[in-house]
């Protein structure tokens, strides 16, 4: 019930407006400001998360590619939607980018948000899987792109009904039947909200008591315990990736739930600033994801390093650059262990080798003598 509500309700709240309650020039200017900060980092931000991952086979894991489908569907909304809605709402006229774009701008927004929060719970299921049942197969790349590919199948079916019902109407887009869309709102709501909450709650829970709340039984070596720190950093991150999300778009949940229960909320003089608040919050959302793989994470802090590296004041990560040819440790433990200690194992053999090759020599040459 996120973005779809917004653009379902935008002509009824700002139709309230009279002249004299207008948005101030100064008001106007403050929230384009803030809009254009969100979608030139939003772009900026989640494109080079998009290239740092792409870029470099050994980071093309599971969990990565779930992470670039998040990046994805921010860089679509940051250029198909907040564009649109922040100067429809700001200028408060007539909807100005025709019939087709109505319905395209509410189509991007809901599938968007939809295949975010579908993403959400499929890493939540992944690490859960991959935490609480380790010996399970883990999932293929190819497994993956399929998971990916129907998620935004899946957003584009719990979306379809919302998208259909878009039209301009008396020079606004707006929604046919609003009695129906109501009813559907409450559906897209639980798909959405409630149910991806729950379920991200129950895993993330699960997952915390099974690294946590756990002690080893015996002596737990070097490479166990470095194995369990990396998970833990990990679901971190995930975990603030997830509360981030429910804190942005907390207020526009809380006022369209409101707007449901009590409908003379939009005729409220203060009501048209409230909302434009948080929408802000809502759509601040899709550029707090590259600062925190920035932050919480070695290789992505690395890659970003690597992005900016034309910058004076930014330094090229050698490490990023020379060990490429490992996996992302971060997000692809058994893997990346994998690698390490198949390498080891490689240069354990090598010695082997070595000293029975010596020790063939010398016995060769005692037989001489």
């Amino acid at each position: 019930m996120k973005e779809k509500e917004m653009a379902a309700l935008i002509n009824y709240t700002i139709s309230k407006l009279e002249p004299s309650t207008a948005l101030p020039l100064t008001l106007k200017v403050t929230f384009f400001f803030l809009f254009a900060i969100v979608v030139i980092l939003a772009i900026c931000g989640n494109s080079i998360v998009i290239w740092i991952v792409l870029a470099h086979r050994r980071m093309r894991t599971p969990t990565n590619y779930f992470l670039v489908n998040l990046a994805y569907a921010d860089v679509l909304s940051a250029i198909f939607n907040i564009p649109f809605n922040v100067y429809y709402m700001l200028n408060q006229t007539a909807w100005p980018f025709g019939d087709f774009m109505c319905s395209f701008v509410q189509a991007v927004s809901h599938i968007s948000i939809a295949a975010n929060v579908l993403t959400y719970v499929a890493i939540s299921l992944d690490r859960y899987f991959a935490i609480i049942h380790p010996l399970r197969t883990k999932l293929t790349h190819k497994q993956t792109i399929m998971i990916i590919f129907g998620i935004w199948i899946l957003s584009l079916s719990v979306s379809s009904p919302a998208i259909r019902s878009f039209r301009i109407i008396r020079s606004a887009c707006e929604v046919l039947d609003m009695s129906i869309h109501k009813k559907y709102e409450w559906i897209f709501f639980s798909v959405t909200y409630v149910c991806p909450i729950v379920i991200l709650t129950i895993t993330y829970t699960r997952i915390a008591i099974e690294l946590w709340g756990q002690t080893a039984i015996g002596e737990v070596t070097k490479r166990q315990r470095d194995s369990i720190q990396s998970k833990r950093k990990v679901v971190k991150m995930l975990i603030a990736v997830v509360l981030i999300f429910g804190l942005c778009w907390f207020p526009q949940q809380a006022y369209f739930i409101l707007i449901s229960i009590y409908p003379a909320i939009p005729d409220w003089r203060g009501t048209p600033y409230i909302y434009l608040i948080s929408y802000f919050f809502a759509m601040s959302n899709s550029i707090y994801n590259p600062f925190l793989y920035c932050c919480m994470n070695n290789r992505f802090r690395n890659g970003f390093r690597n992005a900016f590296r034309f910058c004076p004041c930014v330094s090229a990560s050698t490490e990023f650059c020379s060990q490429t040819h490992m996996s992302c440790r971060s997000f692809s433990e058994p893997t990346t262990l994998g690698v390490v200690y198949s390498s080891q194992r490689k240069t354990i053999h090598l010695a082997n080798a070595h000293r029975a090759t010596m020790a063939e020599i010398s016995i060769n040459l005692s037989r001489k003598h």
